[in-house]
């Protein structure tokens, strides 16, 4: 695993970690960031489902 030098808010790490029950700074970071890809993931896999949907509810009609 890479290690970084980051400077971070220590409020908002304590305030995290709390949320997320981790143990020590890199786990908190490590979890945040596995969250973050999980929520992104998701929310793109959504806006795929709705734009589908949408599109399906909007019936093509052919002139012929």
């Amino acid at each position: 695993m890479k290690s970084v030098r980051i400077d971070l808010d220590q409020r908002l790490l304590d305030s995290a970690a709390a949320i997320m029950g981790t143990s020590d700074s890199a786990a908190t970071v490590n979890e945040a960031l596995r969250r973050i890809v999980v929520h992104e993931r998701q929310w793109r896999h959504l806006e795929r489902l709705a734009a589908g949907a949408l599109s399906a509810a909007d019936p093509v009609t052919i002139d012929g």
